[in-house]
């Protein structure tokens, strides 16, 4: 895995600019072999669905956040350096916030919710 651009797609996603961090991601999966292929992808989705929800395209977001979810759900806690339950989290209740005000329930969308990524040797120096 190429730990650069991993940092590279943190950055930008953390700044959020989905935009760049969607193109690193493509950068990644280019690069990429075997399961970090469906990585990539993963994160890729993921890029794509809050570039859409910043863009007021609900629905949009909402597939890619759900097609993130799909390709990174079987890497458990941290894959190659990505703390990846910190991004799932975030998926999940960023599609779950778009179902709510959908339905009424809420009127608008909780932008506070975005995650921060980490990579996880950040975690282990913090601790």
């Amino acid at each position: 895995m190429e730990d650069r651009n991993l940092a590279i797609l943190v950055t930008h996603f953390n700044r959020r600019d989905f935009s760049r961090a969607a193109a690193q991601a493509s950068e990644g999966l280019l690069q990429a072999e075997g399961r970090d292929e469906v990585f990539w992808l993963g994160l890729g989705e993921a890029c794509e669905g809050f570039r859409w929800l910043l863009a007021g395209e609900a629905d949009r977001a909402e597939q890619h956040l759900v097609a993130g979810m799909h390709n990174l759900r079987n890497f458990g806690y941290a894959y190659g350096g990505f703390q990846i339950t910190v991004l799932l989290a975030g998926l999940r209740r960023c599609a779950e916030e778009i179902r709510l005000v959908r339905q009424q329930h809420k009127r608008v969308f909780d932008i506070t919710l975005l995650p921060q990524l980490k990579l996880a040797e950040q975690v282990e120096e913090s601790v």
